[in-house]
C-alpha cells in the first residue's frame, strides 16, 4: 500500500482534511534537487486534525472523487527526555548570572 507523510493545511471541511506532501525530486535541467510541493484531499473521520498537525496518508478504496486517502497520526518519535524541570536528560544545567544573583539574594 502507498503511504505518504504530510502537513494538514485545510481542516474547514467536515471529515475531510487537506495535507500538503513535499518531496525532493531532481530538476529536470539542472539536476539539483528541488522541493516539490501537492495538496491531497483525505479522509478524517473525526474531525481529530487541525492545521499543522503532521498526519500520514494512507490509500484506501475511493471515499468520494477527490478522496483516496485515509489520514492516520504519525506515532510520536522518541527523542530526548525531558526531567521534572523541564531540561533535556543528560543535560549539565548552568545558571545564568541572572538566576546565579537571584539564588545568592534568597
Amino acid at each position: 500500500m502507498k503511504s505518504m507523510q504530510g502537513r494538514v493545511v485545510c481542516a474547514t471541511n467536515d471529515k475531510t482534511v487537506a495535507v500538503e506532501v513535499v518531496r525532493l525530486a531532481p530538476h529536470p535541467k539542472y539536476k539539483r534537487r528541488v522541493r516539490k510541493k501537492k495538496k491531497y484531499q483525505a479522509h478524517d473521520p473525526e474531525n481529530k486534525f487541525n492545521v499543522g498537525d503532521i498526519v500520514q496518508l494512507e490509500k484506501s478504496r475511493p471515499i468520494s472523487k477527490t478522496k483516496t486517502f485515509l489520514a492516520v497520526p504519525v506515532p510520536a518519535r522518541r527523542g530526548k527526555k525531558k526531567n521534572s524541570n523541564g531540561d533535556e536528560a543528560g543535560e549539565l544545567w548552568i545558571p545564568l548570572e541572572s538566576q546565579q544573583q537571584l539564588q545568592e539574594q534568597a
